[in-house]
């Protein structure tokens, strides 16, 4: 089994920074196009696969900012006060060492801690150190005071719950990027399959510009054997005005399939980003349009198209992730109802020491104290809450139907293919045996003409009906190999996925 592996997880696994840069040159173009080469390019140069990598890079970076209300969130807090507060007659007159004006000097140290469970439950805790310097009590020998606090705090939401609206935003933030990881490989395989219709386009232009010059050829050495003839008065001359039209026509459709060959070289060009110097430089494709039908092999791919897509794949986490938003916003549609419950130590120790008194074992320490709260908030309109229900409700909705209409879409789809492969395997088959007859019709004719019992317009006549099944038989075989593509992709199988995350195409069932 042929297989073409490259890795999907990593952001810079499918481009390659070389052939991606501006200035990309025909240099790095592989020296022929098979299918594998003309694969491997755009997984390596395409817009689309690139867009979508930063499509990706966009969603995890949204789903990685959603856990921040959970994060562990530490501060610190250092403050220090002098305040200068003029004395009153009455205040001198206590405290006459202090001085005209009462000097306060203060400082403050505040450490903190608090975070959010996944229950909308918030912990919390505080250590508080102050320092305070008072020369009016200094002059009354009362000593400089260390007071310190340690608190600890739960909130518990009893109705509306912000922690489970922000578990839900972070689920569903989640699932919209493992959706957008989805997205990318479903853009992955369009991509491959985009190149697939435009490689084997190509290949069957190339190949109708080939029939086209084969014709002209045969009209050439048609030409010169009634000239021949006419000169050996064998034929009237007036034989040449009709080969000479005939010729003209032969030519002017060599140039027309010469163009359209031009035309697929670019539109497989425009896949890759390429400008049109670079395009020129694009070898043509080497892989033969199938010749025949294969054994069959695709039939079972039908039944698990609904699992393997990609697409329906993302589509249903987006579901689920809009089914996220709804139930939190259903939940939040109610008061805010909080208890908080604190326990608290504190300490004082007196003196000059600079030893914090919840150290210090001859301060006093009081504990523990405790304080509840209990809060109420009551929107009587409700405006916000009952908005973003509606717009979560009509999200979801809409999560639903296209999720159900695109699984409709694939169904049609798979059933489609099918049908097409099976009328190019059919046609393919009958095409052979068409024109082995017409090639021998053509040469019965050739033979009754020298014998006089065909004209030049028989000839002429068979000669178009080979030419124009030759081209229907190119028609055929590029359908076939289209439709075999056609039904990889609408199945999902075009890209087979290894537990490792790892993408692989299988250039097995694209190369009959």
């Amino acid at each position: 089994m042929h297989t073409f592996r490259f890795p999907i997880r990593r952001a810079a696994a499918l481009l390659s920074a070389a052939l991606l840069s501006p200035g990309a040159t025909a240099q790095e173009l592989p020296p022929t196009l098979d299918l594998r080469a003309a694969i491997r390019l755009v997984l390596e140069r395409s817009p689309e696969i690139e867009l979508q990598r930063y499509t990706e890079s966009a969603a995890q970076g949204i789903a990685l900012s959603s856990r921040a209300p959970f994060d562990l969130v530490t501060s610190t807090t250092l403050g220090g006060t002098r305040d200068r507060r003029p004395l009153r007659a009455d205040e001198r007159a206590r405290a006459l060492a202090a001085g005209a004006d009462q000097l306060v000097d203060a400082n403050a140290v505040t450490l903190g801690a608090a975070r959010q469970l996944d229950s909308g439950v918030q912990l919390s805790g505080a250590y508080a150190l102050t320092r305070a310097a008072d020369n009016v009590q200094e002059a009354q020998n009362i000593p400089r005071q260390t007071s310190d606090r340690l608190t600890f705090t739960v909130r518990v939401p009893l109705r509306k719950n912000p922690g489970r609206d922000q578990l839900a935003a972070r689920n569903a933030t989640e699932l919209e990027a493992v959706a957008a990881r989805r997205d990318t490989e479903q853009v992955v395989a369009r991509a491959v399959l985009g190149v697939v219709q435009a490689y084997w386009d190509w290949a069957a232009r190339v190949a109708a510009a080939d029939v086209a010059r084969g014709a002209e050829a045969r009209m050439q050495q048609l030409r010169r054997e009634t000239e021949k003839l006419v000169a050996e008065d064998e034929l009237p001359p007036a034989e040449l005005n009709l080969l000479t039209a005939a010729m003209t026509e032969r030519e002017t459709a060599r140039i027309g399939a010469q163009q359209r060959a031009r035309d697929g070289r670019y539109a497989l060009g425009r896949l890759y980003g390429m400008g049109a110097l670079e395009t020129e430089q694009l070898p043509p494709p080497i892989e033969a349009l199938p010749e025949r039908a294969a054994a069959p092999g695709l039939e079972a791919l039908g039944p698990q198209a609904m699992e393997r897509r990609a697409d329906l794949a993302a589509l249903r986490l987006r579901e689920q992730a809009m089914a996220e938003r709804l139930a939190a916003a259903r939940s939040n549609n109610q008061p805010v109802v909080d208890l908080d419950l604190s326990a608290y130590y504190a300490g004082l120790r007196e003196g000059a020491r600079p030893v914090s008194a919840a150290f210090d074992p001859t301060s006093h320490r009081a504990g523990p104290g405790v304080a509840a709260r209990l809060s109420v908030q009551l929107p009587l309109e409700n405006s916000a809450n009952n908005g973003a229900l509606r717009t979560a409700a009509a999200n979801a909705d809409s999560a639903r139907v296209r999720r159900s209409t695109q699984e409709q879409t694939v169904q049609g789809n798979v059933a489609a293919a099918y049908l097409g492969y099976h009328s190019y395997v059919a046609q393919l088959r009958a095409s052979e045996q068409t024109i082995e007859r017409y090639r021998a019709a053509l040469r019965d004719t050739l033979t009754k003409r020298q014998l006089g019992s065909a004209t030049l317009i028989d000839v002429l006549n068979v000669e178009d009906r080979l030419n124009n099944a030759i081209l229907a038989r190119l028609q055929y075989q590029q359908g076939y190999a289209l439709a075999r593509a056609q039904i990889l992709y609408e199945s999902g199988a075009l890209l087979r996925t290894a537990p490792d995350g790892t993408l692989s195409v299988a250039l097995d069932e694209l190369l009959p």
